[in-house]
């Protein structure tokens, strides 16, 4: 009896740790001095706050996600505002269509950049793309259009940007690239965004960063 006893009260411990480990990594706010130890980005931690983002959204958080899941902070060192993780559902090269979901942390924002054909072998066409919230919002700029007031504030980390005309794309909504080879990005709300894209063949050779010093790490 006596055993049966301390072996609920082990367990009941136990479920209530669990719990509160699952509570902490979808309330914590999680900053640059969580993300860097010595000055190496610590992805690990940043899959611990992407965790965090999918759960606090009320999506599942799977197998198939952990397995999968890409974090970069595009040799910044400032993960915290600029940076992405992502799950690559479908890249085919062969019927050229591709398929991700983006978790990006609040105020966190994509590198701008640009996708231009891919001339040497095998050479790719530019890629285009279209995108679904999830949740959250975000606001997507391009530089297609005239630049606009009330833009959020951009990171130092990254500096200056072309594209400064925008949109709010809340949950449920969709958008697109507004032109073939031009400039644009996006950037979480204050909830933090899931975003699902899907466009044709990504390879990485076409990718161009408006910030020369930004490029997808592995």
């Amino acid at each position: 009896m006596k055993f049966k006893t301390l072996l609920i009260v082990a367990l009941s411990l136990l479920c209530t740790a669990i719990i509160s480990n699952a509570q902490d990594s979808r309330t914590k706010t999680y900053t640059n001095a969580d993300f860097y130890k010595d000055g190496v980005f610590q992805k690990d931690v940043a899959k611990q706050a992407v965790k965090g983002l999918i759960l606090q959204h009320g999506e599942l958080w799977t197998a198939q996600i952990e397995q999968n899941l890409w974090v970069s902070d595009f040799g910044l060192g400032d993960y915290e505002h600029v940076g992405l993780a992502r799950v690559t559902w479908v890249n085919d090269s062969i019927y050229h269509y591709f398929a991700m979901t983006m978790y990006l942390l609040p105020g966190q924002m994509i590198p701008e950049h640009i996708h231009r054909p891919v001339t040497g072998l095998p050479a790719r066409p530019a890629k285009y793309e279209s995108w679904k919230v999830l949740r959250g919002w975000i606001y997507n700029f391009s530089e297609v259009g005239e630049a606009m007031q009330g833009m959020p504030i951009i990171p130092q980390s990254f500096g200056d940007i072309k594209s400064k005309n925008f949109r709010i794309v809340r949950a449920g909504e969709t958008d697109r690239l507004k032109q073939l080879e031009t400039y644009h990005f996006m950037m979480a709300g204050n909830e933090g965004a899931i975003v699902d894209e899907y466009g044709v063949h990504h390879d990485r050779r076409g990718w161009f960063s408006s910030n020369p010093g930004a490029h997808p790490t592995k």
